[in-house]
């Protein structure tokens, strides 16, 4: 579980630092690339989210 919580911070981190340098990008570009690995960060947090809330909801029952 520990590496789930792990994995999520350090995807959020990540989310964090392409947001700044979407906010910088001197490019439409550059700002649609950085846009696009947004989506794909954010689709990875939604399933460690999944797992999360699946090994919680394991463990209770």
């Amino acid at each position: 579980m520990n590496a789930l919580w792990d994995e999520l911070i350090h995807e959020l981190g990540t989310v964090r630092a392409l947001s700044a340098a979407a906010l910088e990008a001197r490019s439409e570009t550059s700002r649609v690339a950085l846009i696009t690995l947004l989506d794909a960060e954010t689709a990875e947090i939604s399933a460690i989210l999944d797992k999360i809330l699946h090994s919680e909801a394991s463990s209770a029952a």
